[in-house]
């Protein structure tokens, strides 16, 4: 029996929490809950950014965003430093501790990930890139014409 479309939406969802699932025991593997692995990684690829672009590039509210910091700048891993044009907002780097830690946590990401993409052939690679960015573009703009 072929599968309906609400079949195939249900098993590509179940497929992206397969592989949100493998991201958050990675980061547990290292200490981290799925959250601070995707405000480190953050940080990590984007110096100098103020906590409210971690939110936006995260999608996560400002509070959840500001209790990662504070517990990064506890264990030494990020400095706060205010911006000269805004004294109220600050950047946020890692400090040399905590790039070493990032590092660590973002080569072994990346060798996995490199492992992944190279088992499959560049065709399956294209495709996969084709069709995911097709169907997120066809997703939000059917959402976006279901909220006017």
């Amino acid at each position: 029996m072929k599968p309906t479309i609400n079949d195939q939406i249900a098993m590509y969802c179940n497929l992206l929490n397969e592989w949100y699932v493998a991201y958050a025991a990675y980061a547990k593997s290292m200490g981290l809950s799925n959250t601070a692995l995707d405000i480190l990684t953050t940080i990590y690829e984007n110096p100098n950014c103020t906590q409210k672009d971690i939110a936006e590039s995260c999608f996560l509210p400002k509070q959840t965003v500001n209790a990662v910091v504070t517990s990064f700048l506890k264990d030494g891993w990020v400095q706060l430093e205010e911006l000269p044009s805004d004294r109220r907002n600050k950047t946020v780097n890692l400090t040399a501790e905590g790039l070493a830690k990032a590092r660590e946590i973002m080569d072994k990401v990346h060798s996995c990930e490199i492992k992944a993409m190279s088992q499959l052939t560049e065709d399956e690679r294209d495709t996969l890139l084709k069709l995911t960015k097709t169907y997120i573009h066809k997703c939000s703009q059917a959402m976006a014409e279901n909220i006017e």
